[in-house]
């Protein structure tokens, strides 16, 4: 190749890339138009603008999201995962992260899409008996299934739209049945949303239950029947099996302000380190304590806690019974 040959063939490979550089890179050598121009400078040229071009090429893998390095170059953050969004740092690059659902909410993410959604019917933030600023909503496996020697029928936990259920196809005579999680050490209180559906009479009651697991013992606390046509608030005491056979005492309480026990109730049950206190609410937010009962009384170890139903050995009604929990959350004080 001619010496003129070979300095055209140069000067249109530079042109070219110094456009594909849309004017951003310079060379350090200038061609100008009659000049001879020899290899050295030319290879220096063409080394600034591969440098250049390197420079502002994309960063990162495939599908990466591009960001001003603050050098006249990229870099990259990715590339992300389905539901992953960039969120912004004051004073650094935006980094690469997924939203976090709170309570009540579910979020689920896909290839370009994050679905939002509510996990249960919230109340609106009012002081209605649902109260969905308070509700949280409780997870079926969360809960361990006990219950008396001879077991209610078909007796289950199941999980349902709206929380968890406590099922039996049929009550029986004498028995009971708990969902229960451990308690926390230390003081603590369970707050718990329930409605019963199911025969009372006479005496059965859906309730929040407390178990000592070393001595088989437990307490349970609610809202029950009064033989066939009345109702009470009671505190119950039961042994033998792992705590839920028979009745050892009970002491009830009536008045006529009290709710029916196939209303919707709240039901909070605190522990203060001396006291195992039983009240109840309408709205979720105003409780009254209906019960304050030393809880070394009976039990030595409060092993665990959860929502229950205990049916005597005078039941009228063999019916299947479900206690609905709408809302159940233990927190330590």
């Amino acid at each position: 190749m001619s010496k003129s040959q070979y300095v055209i063939t140069a000067g249109l490979l530079l042109a070219m890339h110094v456009g594909a550089a849309q004017a951003a890179c310079t060379v350090p050598n200038q061609v100008v138009n009659g000049a001879v121009v020899d290899s050295a400078p030319v290879m220096g040229d063409f080394n600034a603008v591969a440098t250049c071009l390197g420079s502002t090429a994309p960063a990162g893998a495939q599908n990466s999201v591009q960001l001003d390095n603050g050098s006249g170059g990229f870099a990259a953050v990715g590339p992300l995962t389905d539901g992953q969004l960039l969120i912004g740092a004051t004073g650094a690059p935006p980094h690469a992260a997924t939203l976090s659902a709170g309570t009540g909410i579910a979020i689920t993410s896909s290839p370009g899409a994050i679905s939002i959604a509510t996990t249960g019917v919230l109340g609106g933030g009012g002081a209605d008996w649902l109260n969905g600023t308070a509700v949280v909503k409780p997870i079926a496996s969360n809960f361990t299934l006990r219950t008396s020697t001879t077991p209610p029928t078909g007796a289950a936990i199941a999980g349902s739209s709206r929380g968890m259920v406590l099922t039996t196809s049929a009550a029986v005579n004498g028995a009971a049945m708990m969902a229960e999680m451990n308690a926390p050490t230390g003081h603590w209180q369970a707050t718990m949303l329930g409605v019963y559906t199911g025969g009372l009479s006479d005496y059965s009651m859906p309730s929040i239950a407390v178990r000592d697991a070393v001595n088989n013992k437990a307490v349970e606390f609610g809202v029950t029947a009064y033989s066939t046509t009345d109702y009470r608030f009671d505190y119950y005491i039961t042994s033998g099996g792992v705590g839920l056979d028979s009745r050892v005492n009970d002491i009830m309480s009536q008045d006529g302000g009290f709710p029916q026990p196939v209303q919707p109730i709240w039901q909070r049950l605190t522990y203060d380190g001396t006291n195992l206190i039983w009240s109840f609410s309408r709205d979720g937010e105003f409780f009254i304590p209906a019960y304050s009962v030393p809880a070394n009384a009976v039990l030595s170890n409060l092993s665990t806690v959860g929502p229950a139903v205990i049916f005597p050995p005078n039941i009228r009604q063999t019916w299947a019974a479900a206690f609905q929990v709408l809302s159940w959350n233990v927190v330590s004080l």
